[in-house]
């Protein structure tokens, strides 16, 4: 198994395998601390490779390291992830292609909660409305946590294991196992992670332990080179305490069986066909601390999908990719008795017809287009609603087309330019949990258009990627809140735009230097204000030394401060506070190769143990456990200084 491949970026100390001057050798780094984007609009990262800051034990935690992301910090996981200010349901988060949704109502479990990065093989990040192939269409970003598939032509196996230790008490245990022959194979994946409180750079203790497991099963059949049935299973649990409020996460189970087909070379014209079949039940548990100690509410979210594609090759150079996709999700919970009693409080059922079509029109050229119609229907069955008993049903259609073109005026680069159309149902927590009265009937469907254009340069020594963004919402979906609760959801006009830039480049054979900038500017066209929730101007700068099996690195990461916000409002996630001062972060790592089976790699994350908190973080408030050696902040502070050592091992 190859665990050492990744498309890093210029930015941090990254450690490298090779010294050869080559576009490979600037990608294929032994610490990843900014990902660059590698081919039009799209970023591919490895997540078995080590990543700075602290590698990433949860989904959101994964994307510290991608510019133009942010993460909202609530304690020590569980993070909620926000792509160029968008958060929520625009970041669309897929496992396998399926959607995962999480179940507390003010979302102490996002999507990513429910993800440990490791035990998947590749994940993929598509920027904008620049693909319809998936469900839950994200408006923001699209992004996919995938398993590869693995064949056998005689018996054999692909082990990747790490372990690591870190302050805090933070320890990881993963293991990703497969076996098999010609006609079948089985894979075994597991992960264990655990910390205590954290401490920020004042030395403060922020209430942020947590403990989590996941552990799934595959088992498949190849009965020849074309067909592909898989079975799989998953278990996943843990517990996690948060600082931005009173309660707590005492159960985070999730389970889910997942049938999958796959038939290659039906005949000349249709190239493959995919048929997959999902079950994805959620159970969340909250309870507080200190004051009404032992008041508990579960929640669950249990959703059924199906979807079935095909790729056609209608002509040498043209391919489409035609499907369907279904889902119906059911949220319930148990109305805080701490009894196995539930009721549903909400309904969602979705069905969709997508196709996407590339055309080549040259060896230089190309055109991707593609198009996504949509049937939502809601149903509202909360007791205390006005609208207790109504639905809803909304018909979108979203689409987008991207012109790809290799630049003659720029050498080795290659250039493209996007429209994308986006039309989103607002989700759970926008149109049924946060929502009161006739909103659930009013609420308009969010429409993101969107403007992307960029380029991305490979040269022997370096790596450029860059691309920019506008983007004009209507109806986007605002949450207001007071006191730290959500008091409504309204549409208003906004206007984003921005991008990011990086540039990796080889300074001397065995030095690499990154530099990497990400920046958003939204506003609020219908009250002509700031657009809550987007993060400041945030750049990075890295330098590596390479020499042999050793590598060597430091990164600096620049935050602008941000005096321009919209108090008290934001999305379903959060909500802006106030304005925030510039802060710098500065980390080392450092890397020792053995062999290619394994690696040994170590870092120290914010060395001069900076105290420090996100534009985006939550309220750090923990009022119920203040007398247990817990300060109250404005927002949630990040970890001080943390160190931590990680070994990785590939057999096969």
């Amino acid at each position: 198994m190859k665990f050492v491949k990744l498309t890093p970026i210029a930015m941090v100390a990254s450690m490298m395998m090779t010294n050869a001057f080559s576009t490979e050798s600037v990608l294929n780094d032994v610490v990843v601390t900014a990902s660059p984007m590698t081919t039009p609009v799209t970023v591919e990262m490895d997540p078995k490779v080590p990543r700075q800051p602290l590698p990433a034990h949860d989904g959101a935690d994964f994307f510290k390291s991608v510019p133009g992301f942010s993460v909202m910090r609530k304690a020590g996981t569980d993070g909620e992830l926000s792509f160029r200010g968008m958060g929520g349901s625009r970041v669309n988060i897929l496992v396998d292609d399926q959607n995962i949704f999480g179940g507390c109502s003010a979302r102490m479990d996002a999507p990513t909660a429910y993800i440990f990065p490791e035990v998947y093989d590749k994940v993929t990040v598509v920027k904008g409305p620049q693909t319809v192939l998936y469900p839950g269409h994200g408006s923001a970003a699209t992004i996919r946590f995938e398993k590869e598939p693995k064949t056998y032509s005689k018996p054999g196996y692909d082990v990747h294991a790490s372990g690591l230790v870190g302050s805090f008490g933070r320890h990881d245990e993963v293991v990703d196992a497969t076996a098999g022959d010609k006609g079948y194979f089985i894979n075994f994946s597991g992960s264990n992670s655990h910390s205590q409180d954290y401490k920020d750079g004042n030395g403060n203790k922020v209430h942020s332990q947590y403990s989590r497991y996941s552990a799934s099963t595959t088992l498949g059949l190849t009965p020849d080179d074309n067909k592909r049935f898989e079975l799989t299973a998953l278990r996943s649990n843990g517990y996690a305490d948060y600082a931005d409020r009173t309660v707590d996460g005492k159960e985070f189970l999730r389970e889910n069986i997942t049938f999958k087909s796959e038939i290659k070379n039906v005949s000349n014209l249709i190239e493959k066909i995919d048929f997959q079949i999902s079950d994805n039940y959620v159970d969340h548990t909250m309870q507080r601390d200190g004051f009404m100690s032992g008041v508990a509410m579960t929640v669950r979210h249990n959703t059924n999908a199906a979807r079935v594609s095909s790729v056609l090759n209608l002509a040498d150079t043209l391919k489409a990719q035609l499907g369907a996709d279904y889902s119906i999700s059911t949220h319930s919970n148990n109305g805080m008795t701490g009894l196995p009693v539930f009721s549903d409080d909400a309904e969602l059922e979705s069905h969709a017809v997508f196709g996407e079509i590339t055309k080549k029109l040259s060896d230089k050229d190309s055109v991707i287009g593609g198009v996504r119609l949509e049937h939502w229907r809601a149903y509202d069955n909360q007791t205390n609603s006005s609208t207790k008993g109504a639905s809803r049903s909304d018909s979108l259609a979203s689409g987008f087309a991207r012109y790809e073109s290799a630049l003659s005026s720029i050498p080795n680069a290659k250039g493209y330019v996007g429209l994308g159309r986006s039309e989103r149902m607002p989700d759970y927590w926008e149109l049924i949990s946060n929502s009161s009265g006739q909103q659930f009937l009013t609420l308009n469907t969010e429409k993101t258009n969107q403007l992307d254009f960029g380029v991305i340069q490979k040269t022997d020594s370096s790596l450029m990627s860059a691309s920019l963004f506008y983007n004009k919402i209507k109806d986007y979906v605002m949450v207001a809140y007071s006191n730290n609760s959500a008091t409504g959801v309204s549409n208003v006009d906004a206007t984003t735009y921005g991008g990011e830039l990086s540039v990796i480049q080889y300074v001397m054979p065995k030095w690499k230097l990154g530099t990497s900038v990400a920046y958003t500017h939204g506003k609020n066209d219908t009250s002509n204000t700031t657009l809550a929730q987007v993060a400041p101007l945030e750049g990075r700068i890295s330098l590596n030394y390479e020499d042999g099996k050793y590598t060597h690195g430091g990164v600096l990461r620049l935050v602008a401060a941000k005096d321009k916000y919209d108090a008290n409002n934001g999305g379903i996630a959060g909500y802006d506070i106030g304005k925030t001062g510039g802060f710098g972060v500065f980390s080392l790592n450092t890397t020792y190769k053995r062999d290619k089976r394994t690696t040994l790699s170590a870092g120290i994350d914010n060395l001069f143990d900076k105290t420090y908190a996100e534009f985006i973080s939550r309220t750090g408030t923990v009022s119920g456990v203040t007398g247990m050696g817990y300060v109250p902040n404005t927002r949630v502070n990040e970890p001080g200084r943390t160190a931590w050592l990680k070994a990785t091992i590939a057999l096969d």
